[in-house]
């Protein structure tokens, strides 16, 4: 019952990022992807009458090269919609909310995650012992009969499997904050990223 109560605990943090962070970032994505395609889309179209027009300015003697030239002069200047959307994109950008909420749910995993890891070896230092002596067969009264006591080694195989399996927990859990950390150095050392910072 411990364990299933550290199971719950431990999916707080998931929890927390699936209602706090998992719907607005799907939302914020979807937000800037239709902006995007509106925002260059309506931007295309607004250049292509001034690139026409400039075109037949120069008459029919205008060359290639010209043409080229002409085109991607137009496509260097930026329409009022795309600069906002590029200074929105800017500011977004220095928003780290969500960056953090990522480092908070990481490094809670790993806070949590030492209570099972702290009982489990606890749990598995304790019970060493699993083989002892018991008496078998003995007689209602033994100091008449000495001789008819008998002991054996008794042993409880289910004391052994629970300690293999709280040292798999054990490796298990060890072996995902491992993990979580180095995402977490990759992410803010080997990356530099400044999210957070």
């Amino acid at each position: 019952y411990a364990l299933l109560a550290f199971a719950g605990i431990m999916y707080i943090p998931a929890l927390g990022w699936e209602f706090m962070a998992s719907t607005r970032l799907t939302s914020e994505l979807n937000f800037l992807l239709q902006e995007i395609d509106n925002c260059y889309h309506r931007a295309a179209e607004g250049r292509a009458p001034k690139i026409e027009k400039q075109i037949q300015s120069k008459g029919p003697g205008i060359t290639e090269r010209e043409r080229r030239e002409i085109i991607e002069n137009a496509e260097k200047e930026k329409s009022p919609e795309q600069n906002l959307f590029e200074k929105y994109l800017e500011r977004r950008g220095q928003s780290n909310f969500l960056a953090k909420l990522y480092l908070a749910r990481h490094l809670a995993i790993i806070c949590l995650s030492s209570i099972p890891i702290s009982y489990l070896s606890t749990y598995y230092a304790r019970q060493k012992q699993n083989e002892f002596t018991c008496a078998l067969g003995e007689p209602p009264d033994i100091s008449s009969y000495p001789e008819l006591k008998l002991r054996v080694n008794c042993k409880l195989p289910a004391v052994q499997l629970q300690r293999i399996m709280a040292a798999v927990d054990i490796g298990l859990l060890c072996t995902m904050n491992l993990i979580i950390l180095l995402n977490l150095l990759h992410l803010f050392v080997v990356r530099k990223s400044n999210f957070v910072f």
